[in-house]
């Protein structure tokens, strides 16, 4: 007893639920002193709303029947201030088997309780915005969320017996890249990436995902998390965009092949010409025209030259 007292907090009730004693732990822990607290109503420690409902009125009645409680306990400081404890609630009787007081050991673990909701509460956020699925280490599905159903096609009950395997295609998950996946996951290694998956309707879906493996109080891995969110639009329309900047190299190529080729044609003509032209009368009128042509037609050859350049 002495022991405990040390190192938890105590308070005794009658069989009524008034306080009757209390040590330094305890009072420390709710903020009261000694003569504040005794004689005062156990649901002076409660939420109001808890105090005044039909679940409190039950809880007494159990321990007044002799029955043991343990668990989580919400309670109030004397600055109102929400308290989480730990607690056992442990009813004493006489000889004749009378209810004498109910003795309760508290621990705080309100920090533990905190950080816990605070978890959750992230959890929460991502379930609603991301599709969720759990898989223990051979990979059979555990869990999935709402968001993965939608995105994948499948109805809950589908997914009672199914494997991580059935989301991928045949040549993938036959293959070596695939069970190297899962012998990464099995070691405790976080893995994240693109990946393309199978919808239940058989058309491919991309995923960016990862997946997250999880271990138990005792350090143990046993199951993986994966997130993920529905990229098939964006991947659709990178590989559209790759597709015409291939097609737009293409045609150039052809276009630059096609228009070297014509002015090669237009500029054997003109020499052609040039050669006629000299051996004519230099004093003929059909020497300057032919001139003149000439002089086009290499412009125009410069300008093809221009234009497969550019291309």
């Amino acid at each position: 007893m002495a022991a405990l007292d040390r190192s938890m907090a105590r308070v005794e009730f009658d069989p009524d639920g008034n306080i009757t004693d209390a040590n330094e732990n305890f009072l420390t822990l709710l903020g009261y002193r000694r003569d504040e607290i005794l004689g005062k109503p156990h649901r002076q420690l409660c939420d109001g709303a808890y105090a005044q409902s039909e679940d409190y009125r039950r809880f007494w009645e159990r321990l007044r029947r002799g029955e043991h409680f343990s668990g989580r306990c919400k309670r109030i400081t004397r600055e109102g201030r929400p308290l989480w404890l730990e607690a056992t609630y442990n009813p004493v009787r006489d000889g004749q088997g009378r209810l004498l007081k109910v003795v309760k050991y508290a621990s705080d673990i309100d920090a533990i309780v905190h950080q816990e909701h605070e978890m959750q509460s992230k959890l929460d956020a991502l379930s609603r915005s991301m599709a969720m699925i759990e898989f223990d280490l051979d990979g059979n599905v555990l869990a999935a969320n709402d968001n993965f159903l939608a995105t994948m096609g499948y109805g809950r009950a589908e997914l009672a017996s199914a494997n991580h395997r059935q989301f991928c295609e045949p040549g993938y998950r036959d293959g070596p890249q695939y069970a190297d996946l899962w012998r990464r996951l099995n070691r405790g290694e976080y893995v994240t990436g693109q990946f393309r998956r199978v919808h239940r309707n058989g058309q491919p879906v991309w995923l960016e995902a990862s997946y997250n493996p999880v271990y138990d109080a005792d350090g143990k891995l046993y199951k993986v998390v994966k997130f993920a969110s529905d990229v098939s639009d964006r991947m659709r329309r990178y590989q559209a965009e790759a597709d015409n900047a291939h097609q737009a190299h293409t045609l150039s190529t052809e276009t630059r092949t096609v228009a070297e080729h014509g002015a090669l044609i237009i500029q054997s003509a003109v020499e052609e010409m040039l050669k006629i032209a000299n051996t004519l009368d230099a004093s003929s009128l059909n020497i300057g025209e032919l001139s003149q042509h000439s002089q086009q037609i290499t412009s125009i050859v410069n300008t093809i030259r221009e234009i497969a350049e550019q291309t």
